[in-house]
């Protein structure tokens, strides 16, 4: 064996080297990608999502017991109010924005 033949091996096996290592490592990318978004869908499928409709009912509940119980403490009953307000905007907003992914059209 001349030496042009031993650099050549020793190239050949580098370069082996480097595909198998960067294939690995695209799959230990793509492994750790699909972890992480079934712990995502996990994650999302726990929430508790509510309708408009069973926003608006919660929010007239709590906010007749506030009236009821709470009406000795004016501002108290306030600032409740308006916590129970802010919440149901999010919650609705937040069933609006899960639902407008399913109706959304993919950009391309």
């Amino acid at each position: 064996m001349d030496i042009n033949t031993i650099v050549l091996i020793i190239i050949l096996a580098v370069l082996l080297y480097a595909m198998v290592n960067n294939s690995q490592e695209k799959r230990l990318d793509a492994r750790k990608q699909k972890e992480r978004i079934a712990a995502e869908k996990a994650e999302d499928s726990n929430e508790e999502i509510a309708t408009y409709g069973q926003v608006q009912d919660r929010k007239k509940q709590l906010l007749s017991l506030i009236e009821s119980n709470l009406s000795d403490h004016p501002d108290e009953s306030k600032q409740l109010e308006e916590i129970i307000e802010e919440w149901s905007n999010l919650k609705i907003e937040a069933f609006q924005n899960r639902r407008s992914w399913v109706r959304a059209t993919p950009s391309k």
